[in-house]
């Protein structure tokens, strides 16, 4: 995947690629559902994305199946995300921040952590 979608600085999800959060394998359809590490089942998104993804799947899964849409799509043009595909995947999450922003986990801790609102950085 790395070698088709060249992702120079950024992942699927906004997310800055450094070595302290690299990039990882997203299943669009998951393992544990039959799906395969493929390139047509995967996005490339950072540590930090991915846990965030996982944390959007548990909290509005609608919003979880429009980003793993817009992973399908970008898999099918075979090349990185587009500026509208970006600024779309950014919408979503804008959304998803303004409403969940003061949800809080059973220990009443803040769910959306300071690190997943640092996107494009």
């Amino acid at each position: 995947m790395i070698k088709i979608y060249k992702p120079l600085d950024h992942d699927w999800l906004n997310y800055k690629i450094t070595q302290s959060n690299p990039l990882t394998f997203h299943h669009i359809q998951k393992r544990c559902e039959g799906g395969k590490e493929e390139i047509d089942n995967g996005a490339l998104i950072t540590e930090t994305g991915h846990q965030y993804l996982h944390l959007i799947e548990c909290r509005e899964i609608e919003t979880y199946k429009l980003l793993n849409k817009i992973f399908k799509i970008i898999n099918e043009q075979q090349s990185a995300p587009t500026e509208e595909q970006r600024a779309l995947i950014e919408y979503l999450l804008r959304e998803f921040e303004a409403i969940h922003k003061n949800d809080k986990n059973s220990k009443g801790k803040t769910l959306i952590r300071y690190k997943y609102l640092r996107r494009g950085d």
